[in-house]
């Protein structure tokens, strides 16, 4: 452990794992703020996947170790696994659970942060309006999911320390 003054934040800090993680989500939640306040949906999109992943990441380590999962599995398959793990216990997300909502935004993700200027040969782009307002549906919608997320894995977390408590007693 150190100590660092963030002045941002205006306090010196010892810096633990958990303070290094808050700070860092601190920080992108301010940046997916002023990113979707100014326009910036590329940014936002890029920060939600990393909280997602971050968050389902965890998730999947701490119900199976033993997982081959690492900071290098890509996202399709770091959401399988964490639907496989959750045996079907995902809140529901407008009309699916969790899950499905997560994996048919990386879909969409993967469409706004490809698609700008990425066309087949001799084929034109999508009008960049157009474009612009799929990246921004893109960004809101992944700032609620990561919200989602983020809260889901909470709630897991403090359910298996109230079971790790009763089993102590």
């Amino acid at each position: 452990m150190y100590g660092i003054t963030c002045e941002q934040y205006g306090r010196h800090w010892r810096v633990t794992t958990n303070t290094a993680k808050y700070l860092t989500y601190t920080e992108a939640w301010r940046r997916i703020k002023n990113a979707t306040a100014g326009g910036f949906y590329f940014e936002v999109v890029t920060i939600c996947e990393s909280i997602i992943s971050d968050r389902i990441f965890s998730y999947v380590k701490g119900v199976n170790p033993a997982s081959k999962a690492n900071i290098k599995t890509p996202f399709e398959r770091l959401i399988s696994e964490w639907r496989t793990l959750a045996q079907g216990n995902l809140p529901q997300h407008g009309t699916s659970d969790l899950g499905q909502a997560v994996n048919s935004w990386r879909i969409e993700r993967n469409a706004v942060v490809h698609g700008l200027a990425k066309s087949l040969p001799g084929e034109p782009t999508l009008p960049v309006i157009t474009f612009l307002t799929r990246a921004q549906n893109a960004a809101v919608e992944g700032a609620a999911l990561a919200r989602s997320v983020s809260n889901w894995h909470k709630k897991q977390l403090t359910t298996h320390h109230r079971k790790q408590v009763a089993s102590k007693s």
